[in-house]
C-alpha cells in the first residue's frame, strides 16, 4: 500500500513541492518550517545574549558565546523534528522552540542564562522580527536576482533590435511606427523604477512584549529605557523599530512590500500578453527543440509555453498578494490569530513569482526576432507613416492634410506604392516630396535608439550587470 505520510515530488499536493520542487529550492532554506524554526531559534539566542548583557553589565565570556553559537549553528532537521515533538503537548510553537532551547542550553552547560530566554518579551516578538529577517533573504537572495536575469534578457533584446522598425499598433490596428527594441525597453524601465522602490523598502518589526506595551520590562528594571534598549536589537537586523505595536507589528510594511511585487509581476504579466501577441504575429519565432513536442496530437506544434506558463504564475502570485494585503492589515482589538494563518502562506506569491521569473528567462530563450516579417508587415501597411506626412505636409505650407489624409487612407490597407501616390499628390516641391519619402523608411527616426541607450545603460546600473 501507498504511504501517503511520505512526501514526494510526485505525492505532494501542489506542484510547488512536487514537480517544480527543484525549482522553488532556494527558498526552502528561508521559508521552510524547518528554516523558519532555525531563524526564529537565532533571535532568540542573539536576543538571550543581549538582554544578558544588559542586566548584567558583562559581555558573556567568548567560551559561553560560541556555545550559544553552536546551538543556532548545529540546528538539524532532526531537532526541528524534536520542536514538533514537543509542540504535540505545548501545542504552541514558538513555546515548544523555547522548551527546546532550554534543553540545548542545559546540554551546553549555560543553565545560568535558562532565566533570561526571551524575559519581558512575547513569542510575536520573534516571530515578527524572524519574519522580517525572511523578507529580506527572500527578497535580496531570491526576487532580485531572478528578476534581473529577465531584466538582462529583455535588455539585450532591446539592444539588438533597437532599429528594428515595426508597426506600433493602438486598439490592435496599426497606427504608427516603433521599433522593436523600443517596445522591449518600455517593460525594462519600468522594472527600474519599480526594482529601486522594491529594494530600498524598509521592514518594521516591534519588540514591546504581548501586547506591545512594554509592559513586562517594568517588572526586569524600571529604570531602563527599554524603547531604546529593544531599538538598538531590532535595528541589528536589518529591521525598522515600530513602537505603535499590539500583540503582533502592523503589516503595513509588509503590505508596501508585497504591492510592489504585485506591481512587478504586473509589468511583467504585460510583457508576456505583448510577447505572445508578437509570437502570433509572427514578429517572434519559438526556437524548435527537436526532441520535444508541442501537442500530443499535434505534430507540427511549436508554442510559446514558457510565456504562457509565466502568464499563469503571476496571475496566481497577484491573486494571493491580492487576498494577504487585504487581510493582514486587519486584527480585532490587540490580536486575533487569523494572521498566523495566513502568515503561513506568505511563501506562495515568492514561490509562484520566481517559477514566473524563471520561464521568461527560459522564454526569452527560446525566441528569435523574425525581421523580415516585421519589415513585410511594414511595407504592407505604410498607412503607418500618414502621421508623419500629415506633419510634413502641413509645416511645409499644405492646408487641409488631415482631411487629405483621411479620404485617402482611412479605413484601407495601404500599400507603399499607394503612399508614394499619396505623397506625389501634394503640392510640394520634388525636393521636398523626395524629402519626406526618405522620412517613411524608418531609418531616420534616432529617438528609438536613444531611449533604447538610456533604458539599457539604467538597467545595467539598476541590475548590475
Amino acid at each position: 500500500m501507498m504511504d501517503w505520510d511520505t512526501l514526494t515530488p510526485l505525492t505532494a499536493l501542489t506542484h510547488l513541492d512536487g514537480r517544480n520542487s527543484r525549482k522553488v529550492t532556494p527558498l526552502k532554506s528561508i521559508f521552510s518550517e524547518y528554516a523558519w524554526m532555525k531563524s526564529r531559534l537565532g533571535v532568540m539566542s542573539k536576543y538571550l545574549a543581549y538582554i544578558s548583557f544588559a542586566l548584567t553589565k558583562r559581555a558573556l565570556p567568548l567560551s559561553e558565546e560560541k556555545k550559544l553559537q553552536a546551538i543556532e549553528d548545529s540546528f538539524s532537521l532532526s531537532d526541528a523534528k524534536t520542536v514538533r515533538e514537543i509542540e504535540r503537548t505545548t501545542n504552541h510553537d514558538l513555546k515548544a522552540l523555547e522548551v527546546y532551547f532550554e534543553s540545548s542550553l542545559k546540554k551546553q552547560g549555560l543553565c545560568r542564562l535558562i532565566p533570561y530566554i526571551n524575559i519581558g518579551i512575547g513569542s510575536e516578538d520573534i516571530n515578527n522580527i524572524s519574519l522580517g529577517i525572511t523578507f529580506h533573504s527572500g527578497r535580496g537572495e531570491v526576487l532580485v536576482p531572478a528578476i534581473g536575469r529577465v531584466a538582462r534578457a529583455l535588455a539585450e533584446l532591446a539592444k539588438v533590435e533597437e532599429k528594428t522598425s515595426m508597426i506600433g499598433r493602438t486598439h490592435a490596428q496599426p497606427a504608427n511606427v516603433t521599433t522593436f527594441g523600443k517596445e522591449c525597453a518600455n517593460p525594462l524601465s519600468r522594472l527600474c523604477d519599480e526594482i529601486e522602490y522594491f529594494t530600498s523598502l524598509p521592514l518594521s518589526a516591534k519588540c514591546g512584549g504581548e501586547v506591545g506595551s512594554f509592559q513586562a520590562f517594568m517588572g526586569v528594571d524600571a529604570s531602563v529605557d527599554w524603547i531604546r534598549f529593544t531599538d538598538t536589537f531590532v535595528r541589528g537586523f536589518g529591521l525598522k523599530p515600530t513602537h505603535t505595536a499590539t500583540q503582533i507589528a502592523p503589516y503595513d510594511s509588509m503590505v508596501r512590500f508585497l504591492q510592489s511585487l504585485y506591481r512587478i509581476n504586473s509589468i511583467f504579466l504585460d510583457l508576456c500578453k505583448n510577447m505572445w501577441l508578437y509570437v502570433l504575429l509572427g514578429y517572434l519565432n519559438v526556437k524548435k527543440i527537436d526532441a520535444e513536442v508541442g501537442s500530443a496530437g499535434m505534430p507540427h506544434k511549436v508554442n510559446p509555453i514558457f510565456f504562457e506558463g509565466a502568464e499563469g504564475g503571476l496571475e496566481t502570485a497577484n491573486g494571493i498578494i491580492e487576498l494577504l494585503v487585504r487581510k493582514l492589515p486587519i486584527n480585532r482589538l490587540q490580536r486575533d490569530f487569523s494572521d498566523s494563518t495566513m502568515r503561513r502562506n506568505l511563501v506562495l506569491p515568492f514561490a509562484f513569482s520566481l517559477l514566473s521569473y524563471q520561464s521568461l528567462e527560459e522564454a526569452f530563450k527560446r525566441v528569435t526576432v523574425d525581421r523580415e516579417m516585421i519589415a513585410k508587415d511594414l511595407k504592407s501597411h505604410a498607412e503607418v507613416w500618414t502621421e508623419t506626412i500629415k506633419v510634413y505636409g502641413t509645416m511645409h505650407g499644405v492646408e487641409h492634410m488631415y482631411d487629405r489624409l483621411k479620404e485617402a487612407t482611412r479605413g484601407r490597407v495601404v500599400s507603399f506604392a499607394d503612399l508614394l501616390n499619396i505623397v506625389n499628390s501634394l503640392p510640394l516641391k520634388e525636393k521636398e516630396k523626395q524629402e519626406l519619402m526618405i522620412l517613411c523608411d524608418g531609418h531616420h527616426n534616432p529617438y528609438p535608439g536613444r531611449i533604447v541607450d538610456e533604458v539599457v545603460r539604467r538597467a545595467r546600473k539598476v541590475f548590475h550587470f
